[in-house]
This record gives structure tokens, sequence and C-alpha cells, in this order.
């Protein structure tokens, strides 16, 4: 009887191991291909032409996509038939063809170390292109700039929304309205995709692939002004790229003149290396030597102003670009470079600006190990200490969600 006992105890041991494999590690998850979206009833096309077909719609993304002037100038085209209250929308245009289309790009940016926020960008040889979904997207989509790997996305387009913020445009869905902090309205193109069961019901897993050299854009000193609208949203490497500071003292004590924020005669001043505050509507400043604010719970985007171009005197010419990094990633509070430092930057390129005239050209870093500069070149704790003035430590945020602070 004991043995029998044992048995038993044996016997239903080994079927619980069985369910437990069955029923609770899951299978590997399927990576789609393209004879997955030949089943689908859908075809290629390349990101370029979907880019194109805003352009076609709108006439540009210069003047489309202002975000807080009223929906005239915030405009979005949808994949497929608008429905009847869409049809109504001032802003909105459908596209009836793109609803049997997909397009097809390599992952080219990480939000593992919190600088990149639910977006997606992706890359197919043509063009590049965001796609605003969830947060953890690192886990989902493979980009291992170590080992050059990455891994295809495919993306129904039916039922999505291509949308134009300050001329970025992205891949999401429908167009929001929403009141900023300083209570003023601000009309988005398009929404993230928050909830992953919904985004992949249009974006899916493809399969791993190698990370070509050609899929990554390299820029010196003697191509800059080659990059233009057609590389917007692309991987790109800076070689050689100096370090400036504007309108805030050096290391040295120089304080060289801010740059404008445009070319146009109401352009305001833009100093670097800076924080930034928007609670007010009107952009706040304060001198910060670290790649972003994050401290006593207040983070803030900081921005560090790399140049080609040292004549330059707007943030709308040739050759300048802003590093723009989140007081949410994980390098926020490192040091940054000295005035006059020269190295390697690697990120998303980007821009900002209502109009071309207003354009202020961005760099969104992956991570850390893509700001490229020599250890001696960094400001030291000391040197930050005595250059940042004691208003940086107490930013004019909205204090509570319901009192302004520092005015």
């Amino acid at each position: 009887m004991k043995s029998l006992k044992i048995a038993f105890a044996l016997l239903v041991g080994v079927l619980a191991a069985g369910c437990y494999n069955d029923f609770d590690t899951p299978g590997p998850r399927k990576l789609y291909t393209d004879d997955d979206m030949a089943q689908l009833g859908l075809q290629q096309v390349s990101i370029k032409t979907v880019k194109g077909w805003f352009t076609e719609a709108f006439g540009g993304i210069s003047g489309t996509g202002t975000n807080n002037n009223g929906w005239e100038n915030t405009k979005t085209l949808k994949f497929g038939d608008l429905t009847p209250d869409e049809a109504q929308f001032i802003s909105l245009k459908g596209r009836p063809d793109a609803s049997d289309k997909y397009i097809k790009g390599k992952v080219i940016s990480s939000d593992r170390q919190g600088n990149i926020y639910k977006s997606l960008y992706i890359y197919d040889g043509t063009a590049a292109i965001e796609l605003k979904l969830y947060n953890g997207l690192y886990l989902d989509y493979l980009l291992d700039l170590d080992n050059m790997k990455s891994q295809w996305v495919y993306v129904r387009l039916d039922g999505l929304y291509l949308g134009n913020y300050r001329m970025m445009l992205s891949i999401g869905g429908a167009p929001s309205d929403g009141i900023n902090t300083a209570g003023t309205h601000k009309y988005y193109a398009n929404s993230n995709l928050d909830n992953p069961r919904v985004a992949k019901l249009n974006v899916f897993a493809g399969e791993y692939v190698p990370l070509e050299a050609s899929d990554i854009l390299e820029v010196d000193a003697s191509n800059y002004t080659s990059l233009g609208e057609d590389q917007l949203g692309r991987l790109v490497r800076f070689k050689g790229i100096k370090v400036r500071y504007a309108g805030y003292p050096n290391q040295d004590g120089v304080t060289n003149p801010p740059l404008k924020s445009g070319t146009s005669s109401s352009s305001s001043e833009n100093p670097y290396p800076s924080w930034i505050v928007t609670d007010w509507g009107t952009p706040r400043f304060g001198a910060w030597y670290r790649w972003a604010y994050n401290r006593d719970n207040v983070r803030l985007y900081a921005s560090v102003l790399i140049s080609y171009n040292d004549a330059a005197t707007s943030t709308a010419e040739a050759g300048i670009y802003g590093i723009r990094t989140s007081g949410y990633s994980q390098f926020a509070m490192k040091p940054i470079p000295k005035d006059g430092a020269v190295g390697d930057v690697l990120g998303i390129y980007g821009v900002y600006g209502q109009r071309w005239d207003q354009a202020q050209f961005q760099i969104s870093v992956n991570r850390i190990e893509d700001l490229a500069f020599k250890a001696e070149d960094l400001l030291t704790e000391e040197q930050i200490e005595a250059m940042t003035p004691a208003s940086s430590y107490e930013p004019p945020v909205k204090n509570g969600g319901d009192d302004y602070t520092g005015e």
C-alpha cells in the first residue's frame, strides 16, 4: 500500500510538471515575414512613399504641424477611409488606397536607457519614420548597437494616422487635444498606441537581421550640408563634431552669444547648455552642465549644442544641432563635455519648429555610449559645481500640479 501511494505521488508530480510546462511556459513568439503580409492581402510600400503621401495631401511639412494654433495648421492623413464624423474634421484627410498596404523597416532606436520615450524609429533604406507606441519597447523590438543587430518591423497601415508634429512625421493613433500646464491647448496630429495589445494589431515584430553599416548615415565636416528633410528620423553618426556653449559661461568663464531659435526677425534667443521649462507657455532656460535635469522628483529635458558651423547665429542654419536629453534617461545627471570638445555623436536626427525658418535640428541618442567624447574632455564635478548658478537648482516648474514657483 505504501509503495502504491509513493507511485501515485510520483505520477501526480509528473503530470503536474507536464501541466506546468504546457500552460505556464510560453512558447517562442511568432516573428512575421513578407509571406505573412501577403497572406493578409497586403502590399508593401516604402517609407519614403508614405511620407510623400503627406506632401501630396497637404503640400509639405512646413506650417502643417504647428500644434498650438488650432486644427487648421495641424494636419493628419488617415490610412484608409474616413468615418462620417472624421469627414467633418477640417485637418484630416483619408487615403483609401493605403488600406491594403504595409511598410517594413529595421529598428534603429531603443528606449532601454530611458531617453527615447514611447517611440520606435524604423528605417527601410529609403527613409525612416517614428511609430508612436508604448513604453518598454526594447523588450519587444531589438536594437543591439554593440553587435550591430536589429529586427524587421511590419506596420499594417489601415486605420492608422500619419501626423505632423513640428515638422516631424509619425504614425500612430487618432488626433488628440490636450491642455498643458500653462493652460494652453495643444493640438496633436496623432496619438500614441499606448496599449501594447492594440498596437500589435497593426505593428508586427519580424525576423532578426544584421544592422548594416549603410543603415547608419555618417556625417562629418565635409558633407553635413547634405542633411535635409529626406534624412529626418534616420540614425546618424556625427563624426568629429564640436561642443559649443552659447549664452552661458564655459569652463574658462567665457560667455559666447546665444543663438537665435530661427532666422526670422521674431525668433527668440536660446542659450546652451541648458534645461528648459515650458510650463509657462514661453520657454524658460537655466544653465545646466549635465545631459539633463533630475533632482528632487523634477525631471527636465536639457540641450547641449554641437556644431560644424562656427559662424552660425541661429539654430535653423546647417551644421547646428541640439542633443536633447530626457530627465528620465539613465544618464541624465552625467557631466557633459567642455566647450570646444570634439567627439562623435550617434542618434536619431530630427527637427523641431513650425516652419523651416524656425527650425531647431535635434539629436536624440539611444544610450550614453553613443556620446563618444574623451574622459579628459568632460567637465569635472568641481567645475560643474562652480559653474552652475544657484537659480538653476530651482527651475520654475509647476509645483504639485497647482502652483508655480520661481516666477
